[in-house]
């Protein structure tokens, strides 16, 4: 098992363990339907894109069992999104078919960014660091893949300076906590979507951190 830098090759691999890990989120955005290979692709090559540095993954022999994306800035993200014309693309890809699902999802998608959105400009919550996404495919838990790809995505933010992480995890994800609570991370306050709470975490990287 290795850990490495994610490459742009490495997204339809990781594309495919985020609908395998969200089934259930994915299946509630899209309609009640798995969209095609596509959709999450463009999604995850957008991140890679923004911050390729960010992006991490596990490797087994060849094959990629987990991954973690960290950005530093995740406010550039949201930039390029809308500077880089990813959002029309998307758009036109999304009425057109191209990711097999239909208009129905748009309004719990939007309701749903602009809640985290606002838990995020709170001022007792803001970090612009994140875990953003991390999953490990069912066949390799258990074996500190995770754990791994945290110890990668930490280095990397204390590379790059970074005062305060922040991410979001389902109250009821007993294992991911464990894993968060391990390296530093403490319960923050809850955010909410048209799923549920998210537990919302923190980690202080200041100097005794590690």
């Amino acid at each position: 098992m290795r850990i490495e830098q994610a490459t742009a090759a490495d997204i339809p691999a990781i594309a495919a363990i985020f609908t395998e890990c969200f089934k259930e989120s994915v299946l509630h955005h899209c309609g009640g339907r798995l969209p095609k290979p596509q959709a999450m692709i463009d999604v995850f090559t957008l991140v890679y894109d923004t911050e390729p540095s960010a992006a991490f993954v596990a490797r087994d022999g060849g094959a990629v069992v987990g991954y973690c994306f960290a950005p530093a800035r995740l406010s550039r993200l949201w930039r390029r999104a809308v500077l880089s014309g990813a959002l029309f693309r998307w758009g036109w890809r999304w009425v057109t078919g191209r990711y097999g699902f239909g208009l129905h999802p748009f309004k719990i998608i939007v309701l749903n960014k602009l809640a985290f959105l606002r838990s995020a400009v709170a001022p007792a919550k803001a970090a612009d660091a994140r875990i953003l996404s991390i999953a490990v495919t069912k066949a390799c838990r258990g074996r500190g893949v995770a754990s791994a790809l945290m110890d990668a995505a930490l280095a990397y933010f204390r590379s790059c300076r970074v005062r305060r992480v922040r991410l979001e995890v389902r109250p009821d994800n007993a294992p991911a906590i464990r894993v968060y609570e391990k390296h530093g991370f403490v319960r923050g306050g809850v955010t909410y979507d048209s799923q549920g709470p998210w537990l919302i975490m923190f980690k202080e990287m200041g100097a005794g951190n590690v």
